[in-house]
């Protein structure tokens, strides 16, 4: 019998009221609950939404019903939440490897993985659900494989020891990230959309750019970079952003693909900027062995950085090609609009301060939850009542189920890597590849990332890429919280970069533009962007780590070079710039960024050349400008 669509998302509202309860409970009952309780039940519930709001091909719309297997599948997924739940206590007293594994473990145990391995086909697609298949089996053929490849073998008492009743599988690091650190955030992402956020960071970006050069692509781009600061998400950006920056920016002249690009890779960068980068950092911090605090604080200057090359290249792109400030802009609707709802900031406020002072997410996360819902009754129109708040609830159930599914699959992964021995092989063949050279291992870190995002969401992409190439990297001296970093932000702008570009392709949906034209020129966009993971990783001062004038001489060089890039991506600096002077430029702009004294002279020589150039000769290069047809 089938399931209605009403009736279906009755049961995933309950489902997420309950998740919710359980993860908010410690701060009730002023204790912790068992870990394997708490990650039981944050998989089980995430799993069975997954099965009710995903079809076997397509995520499925409100009304559409759900089949009789996907019901038992969410109610198997259910018994397997409730099963670990009462096994928090056993398992947290239990010696892994010598006592005993019943008869039920294999049952809920095998069963949830199997559960878990489909639900991430729906929710992840088929690259990670494979890569994950592959490596179980690898637990059981490795014994009969040749050479380095071979190990010693697992019995599947031992594979179902290791992966349900220990917290070095499924309930290992990355969904502990998830259970323990991302669902707050994403929640209270939740709660704040719900309440007018969305569109106060519209209104706000407005009010700051759209008299400017380019304004409604430079509106595109603060307002994606504000939402993504408590979204978390690239795609989900594009989506609720997108659906009123890029018809703007289509209507003031700018193409169907250039304004989904821009919008993309806006979106993208949100991921990177603190105060909230989305469920991969929570993970890096879990990884690393550092506060959250700490690795928003070393993310501050790159994102600027980043923000900062797509503003420049915009202003410059609309400079060569003429377009100029634009009158008909929503400029005092928007200011409207952020009298309305300026006070929705307040809560954003008051969770950045809870996080600097280092209180637990979780009661950062209830604190400023209930603050977005008193705050939100100052004005009518962003006043939250008891359905707004179920509703908010239930999208923050419903985004949790779509980070939690590719971290309990994550997880599979790097225990089989770890108990196998195949982790410690690939650190030792990434290292022999590269031949002790940093920089090789850098671009072959970066390549393999962005392969992996190119079918995984950013978090999935990360946790694996962290497991295969961070230690090596670790070994060849950088730092931990760069070497990770530097992986998590390859994962970030996989989300642009073709052949599958994720981001760019949302932002196509909503623009009519070409997926491939639009993916090509967001990475085109993203580009400058690209050279800031390798500045940081060289040397630590871009993440605000070292003595005070060496941290402001590698920022402000940084800075010159990041604009330089951008300058000749977008073809302008004070007049259109001829193409060999782009390329010039371009190259200057990398060797201000990178951190060597000798690089940045002669960064710092060329590029003035360019500058004192352009200014002699501006008058004649502005009289080249391309108008828009």
């Amino acid at each position: 019998m089938m399931l209605s669509g009403r009736h279906a998302r009755v049961l995933v509202g309950v489902i997420a009221v309950a998740l919710t309860v359980t993860q908010f409970a410690p701060l009730a009952i002023g204790r912790n609950l068992f870990e394997i309780s708490m990650l039981g039940v944050h998989v089980g519930a995430t799993t069975a939404i997954a099965y009710l709001i995903f079809g076997w091909r397509s995520r499925r719309g409100p009304d559409d019903p759900v089949s009789p297997l996907d019901l038992m599948c969410a109610a198997l997924a259910i018994a397997c939440a409730v099963y670990f739940w009462f096994q928090g206590a056993r398992v947290s007293e239990r010696i892994e490897g010598v006592d005993e594994v019943f008869t039920a473990d294999y049952v809920f145990g095998l069963g949830l993985i199997a559960l878990l391995l489909e639900a991430c086909r729906r929710v992840a697609g088929n690259v990670l659900m494979l890569l994950s298949a592959a490596f179980i089996a690898y637990v059981f053929v490795g014994p009969y494989l040749p050479g380095p490849l071979g190990h010693s073998g697992m019995s599947l008492m031992r594979f179902v020891d290791l992966q349900v009743l220990s917290t070095q599988g499924v309930f290992g690091t990355p969904i502990s990230a998830s259970a323990n650190m991302v669902f707050y955030f994403v929640i209270v992402g939740a709660f704040l959309e719900r309440s007018g956020a969305g569109h106060l960071f519209v209104d706000l970006a407005y009010c700051v750019t759209g008299r400017a050069w380019g304004g409604a692509a430079k509106a595109s781009v603060v307002s994606s970079g504000l939402f993504g600061t408590v979204s978390g998400s690239a795609v989900a950006n594009v989506l609720v952003d997108g659906v009123i920056t890029i018809p703007l920016m289509k209507r003031t002249g700018f193409s169907k693909d250039f304004a989904g690009a821009v919008e993309a890779t806006a979106s993208t960068g949100g991921q990177l900027a603190p105060p909230v980068m989305g469920a991969a950092a929570f993970i890096l911090a879990d990884i690393v062995g550092v506060s959250y605090g700490s690795v928003a604080y070393a993310a501050i200057v790159p994102a600027v950085l980043f923000y900062l090359s797509l503003y420049v290249l915009i202003d410059a792109y609309s400079r060569r090609h003429g377009f100029a400030p634009n009158a008909e802009l929503p400029v005092s609707a928007a200011l409207r609009g952020l009298r309305e709802r300026w006070h929705i900031l307040v809560p954003l406020g008051l969770m950045i301060y809870l996080l600097t002072a280092q209180y637990s997410l979780m009661r950062v996360g209830a604190v400023s939850l209930a603050a977005i819902v008193v705050i939100s009754w100052v004005r009518a129109s962003t006043r939250m009542g008891l359905k707004d708040i179920y509703e908010a609830t239930v999208a923050g159930a419903r985004g949790a189920a779509e980070v939690a599914i590719p971290s309990a699959v994550a997880g599979i992964i790097v225990g089989v890597l770890v108990h196998t021995g195949m982790a410690l092989h690939l650190e030792r063949w990434i290292l022999e590849i590269a031949g002790g050279s940093l920089l090789i291992s850098l671009v072959g870190a970066m390549l393999l990332t962005l392969i992996f995002g190119m079918g995984m969401p950013t978090a999935a992409a990360y946790m694996v890429a962290a497991i295969l190439v961070g230690p090596a990297l670790q070994n060849l001296g950088v730092p931990g919280l760069a070497a990770h970093l530097f992986i998590f932000y390859f994962a970030v702008l996989s989300m642009v970069t073709p052949p599958v570009a994720l981001a760019a392709y949302a932002a196509a949906g909503i623009s009519g533009g070409s997926l491939w034209n639009t993916g090509l020129i967001a990475f085109g966009i993203a580009v400058p962007g690209f050279i800031i993971p390798f500045a940081f990783v060289f040397d630590q001062g871009i993440l605000l780590d070292g003595e005070a004038l060496h941290v402001v001489r590698t920022v402000g060089t940084a800075m010159v070079g990041v604009t330089a890039t951008a300058a000749a991506s977008g073809g302008y600096l004070f007049g259109a710039l001829a193409r060999p002077l782009r390329f010039v430029l371009f190259a200057a702009g990398v060797m201000l960024i990178a951190p060597n004294p000798t690089t940045e002279l002669l960064g710092a020589g060329l590029g003035g050349a360019i500058l004192v150039w352009q200014l002699r000769f501006a008058s004649r290069a502005r009289r080249s400008i391309v108008q828009p047809s």
